[in-house]
């Protein structure tokens, strides 16, 4: 035991005492996905020269690059999704029944959301517009993140996936979509 507590004293002044050019380069851990994306878009900034009309289409292109964002995710689940391969039509017919409900249901509660926070005929200011569509803009991005589970995959072991299609569905319908 006495031993066991030298040696283990001994290591670790011996690593803490290193000169830093023996020791190991620390890597950094990869980014994961959403965070490349979020570094990717345009960020939202004011300058010091903008005026009021700038900063409001400054946000305006950034809500409208997330809405983008999300309706090109949309349309690719929808294209994923009519080619896979369906165990009975009517499960296919109801998937596309429920991601349109689904995004009507999410369109319907943000109008609803921002209307609430900033009622039309309450508008004062001109600074209101930029906040509308800082709103607008974190649903859109939230939703973009949302639907990626359906663009995605759900990860090996996964159980709860639902209507997802796992990662190995996905690779098997690329892989065929691409052999003739």
């Amino acid at each position: 035991m006495r031993h066991t507590f030298f040696l283990s004293a001994l290591l670790l002044t011996t690593a803490c005492t290193t000169p830093p050019k023996k020791c190991p380069e620390v890597i950094p851990a990869p980014k994961d996905e959403r965070t490349l994306e979020e570094e990717r878009a345009p960020k939202f900034t004011i300058g010091e020269h903008d005026d009021q009309a700038t900063i409001n289409m400054k946000s305006y292109e950034e809500t409208q690059y997330w809405k983008g964002k999300m309706n090109k995710r949309l349309a690719t689940i929808r294209s994923i999704y009519d080619k896979a391969d369906w165990y009975e039509s009517r499960l296919k017919v109801l998937f596309f029944k429920n991601l349109e409900a689904s995004q009507k249901a999410f369109e319907t509660y943000v109008k609803a959301q921002v209307e609430l926070q900033y009622p039309e005929d309450e508008w004062t200011g001109s600074g209101i517009p930029m906040c509308i569509n800082m709103t607008y803009t974190k649903y859109y991005k939230q939703r973009y993140f949302d639907l990626e589970l359906w663009e995605k995959g759900t990860p090996k072991g996964e159980m709860c996936g639902g209507t997802a299609l796992t990662q190995y569905e996905l690779e098997e319908l690329s892989a065929r979509k691409k052999s003739p």
